[in-house]
């Protein structure tokens, strides 16, 4: 009788450890998730889940396997619908009314990379300086660029370098392959 009763006693006192650890497991997860959106709100990033982020120069680099592309954006957010908005940081950048090309091709080239990361292609990106915000819009045209580009690209070798009609001489004396560029050398 007393055995049993050490044994009912027992199974109750370790019924409610597990219970206590299954409450403490997931009060730890509550508190990790409202941490991590806290943040996420506090980043300025879009309503979803944060998938990826370069912002510090850690991430691993994201890989197409459809195009010879390489990117590291700031941060990936994956929206509740399942597609994912790059966001860029450009906070050097200040007084800019519209975004500058540049950058408009570097938020496409990661939407086109996003493309072979997730089942739904992106529709947009987000371009952030210093004092605005700019949505890109991933549309066709900009795919197509951006493809058109990477193909331009392929096409440059040492004896046929591309074609810059707008250089600037303090750029490339301030480039670090001005020793091997064929245009860097001129000036």
């Amino acid at each position: 009788m007393l055995n049993s009763i050490l044994l009912s006693l027992g199974l109750a006192v370790l019924l409610i450890a597990i219970a206590l650890l299954l409450l403490l497991r997931n009060e730890r997860a509550a508190q990790r998730a409202r941490l991590l959106a806290e943040r996420q709100r506090a980043l300025g990033l879009p309503e979803g889940t944060l998938v990826y982020e370069d912002a510090d120069g850690q991430g691993e680099p994201l890989i197409s396997s459809s195009y010879p592309l390489v990117g590291k954006p700031d941060y990936v957010v994956e929206l509740p619908d399942g597609r994912p908005v790059p966001v860029e940081l450009k906070l050097q950048v200040q007084n800019a009314t519209v975004p500058y090309s540049n950058h408009v091709v570097q938020i496409g080239a990661y939407c086109l990379i996003l493309e072979d990361y997730f089942a739904v292609p992106p529709t947009h990106g987000i371009l952030r300086y210093a004092d605005n915000e700019f949505t890109i819009e991933y549309t066709p045209a900009l795919r197509r660029k951006v493809i058109r580009l990477l193909e331009e690209m392929q096409r440059c070798s040492a004896e046929q370098p591309p074609i810059l009609a707008r250089q600037k001489a303090a750029k490339c004396r301030a480039c670090p392959f001005q020793t091997i560029c064929p245009i860097g050398r001129r000036w």
